[in-house]
């Protein structure tokens, strides 16, 4: 029996050039934590940036996610909403006037660069040294 591997990528366009951030999870891990975790990790790189954006729109075709990041009860995908809360707190503290959207969008259609981040998240699940490996093009 084959062990499955699961990753996820948080991507962005820098002027004409997509970038991202893929990162490897290990094996035997569920979907719905790749979910959570991309949706904490876009946060955190939101969070990074000087000066402060004055939006963050996250695209996501993970509905379950979202309405995990709104929960710090106990369970699968806690830790990941407790960082994605830590970090929206923190942006607010920084920009009190930040706009934060999280979008479902089914299978990412019609969503640009979903493309990239799919070949990007299928690498960072193959490919265990894919930890953190940011500026991807």
């Amino acid at each position: 029996m084959e062990e499955e591997a699961a990753g996820y990528v948080v991507a962005w366009k820098e002027g004409q050039t997509w970038k991202g951030v893929k990162t490897h999870m290990g094996y035997n891990q569920e979907a719905f934590d790749a979910e959570c975790a991309a949706l904490a990790r876009a946060l955190a790189l939101a969070r990074r940036r000087s000066p402060a954006p004055e939006q963050v729109t996250i695209i996501t075709d993970a509905q379950a996610a979202i309405k995990r990041r709104a929960s710090d009860e106990p369970g699968p995908g806690q830790k990941y909403a407790l960082e994605a809360r830590e970090h929206i707190a923190a942006l607010r503290r920084v920009a009190p006037d930040i706009a934060i959207e999280v979008t479902w969008c089914p299978a990412h259609e019609g969503a640009e660069g979903n493309a990239k981040a799919d070949e990007w998240a299928k690498l960072a699940a193959e490919e265990p040294d894919a930890r953190g490996v940011e500026g991807l093009v």
